[in-house]
């Protein structure tokens, strides 16, 4: 309980102060990555030479997210780094940092976000990324590695500590501490239009009304610099907006919507879409 009081702690001085990045996050709903959403990534990280950090740490099998990844980034003249972290202590291990001192960009693995957040939340490793991030790097992540991008994250449990998906209302799933990439006010959910998952975020934005809700679909990628994020790869993202919403338990009324295809987007901060 200390432990993972003091990492709460520790990441909230962590992101209290800090400035605007200069970074990019690619958000990724899971469920595959089309070569247009991979190739900004690339591009986030400086392009040919380019020196990826991958964190297979959600998934079940990291050696083959690791060698899939060596693959594919030798393919376009990056090197792979990889940054095995099972543990809170292999996230501050003094060869793990310096490897990741290296990068100029991060991916986080499809899985189980909870280990993700328990490995990492608060460590050394978290600090030093989003440095790099404010400096300029590149984030991303797909499915786990895109529930963890928010700083409320859902754990992937309803309000009993099922994975059901049927509840829909105020306290009906269960979140913890994300890495928090994006800004506070930002709820992400992944794999949304394929499973479903409306009720997820419309029982958030219950819990939490001055937060926008990014429902992002397989095959495609919300990419964020600079405060504005557009949508990238084969399908859309949902942008749930609860400015103005009106509780009416059990539901509300007055929420905004928006499905947004490839190429559109929002500022995140403003809340008006992009032309």
């Amino acid at each position: 309980m200390m432990k993972r009081l003091l990492s709460l702690l520790f990441s909230a001085a962590l992101f209290a102060a800090s400035p605007s990045p200069k970074g990019t996050l690619v958000i990724v709903g899971g469920g595959g990555m089309p070569d247009a959403i991979f190739q900004a990534f690339v591009q986030g990280a400086g392009g040919k030479g380019a020196r990826i950090g991958v964190i297979p740490t959600a998934s079940g099998s990291p050696e083959e997210v690791l060698a899939e990844w060596e693959e594919d980034l030798a393919k376009v003249g990056l090197t792979l780094v990889p940054l095995r972290v099972k543990t809170r202590g292999d996230a501050a291990a003094p060869a793990v940092l310096e490897a990741a001192g290296t990068c100029s960009g991060f991916w986080f693995s499809g899985g189980d976000q909870n280990l993700t957040a328990d490995a990492v939340l608060g460590t050394p490793l978290h600090r030093l990324v989003r440095e790099r991030y404010e400096a300029g790097a590149v984030v991303g992540g797909t499915s786990a590695g895109a529930a963890i991008m928010s700083r409320i994250m859902l754990n992937g449990e309803d309000r009993n500590g099922k994975e059901a998906l049927t509840e829909i209302g105020a306290g009906a799933y269960r979140t913890r501490e994300g890495l928090g990439f994006l800004p506070d006010f930002c709820i992400v959910d992944q794999h949304f239009l394929r499973r479903n998952r409306e009720n997820r975020l419309f029982s958030l934005l219950m819990d939490h009304p001055q937060h926008l809700g990014l429902g992002i679909d397989e095959a495609t990628a919300l990419v964020v610099k600079g405060g504005e994020a557009r949508v990238l790869g084969d399908h859309a993202v949902m942008v749930f907006d609860p400015t103005g919403m009106r509780l009416s338990p059990p539901g509300f009324q007055g929420m905004t919507i928006h499905l947004l295809g490839p190429g559109q987007g929002i500022d995140l901060a403003t809340r008006q879409l992009l032309k």
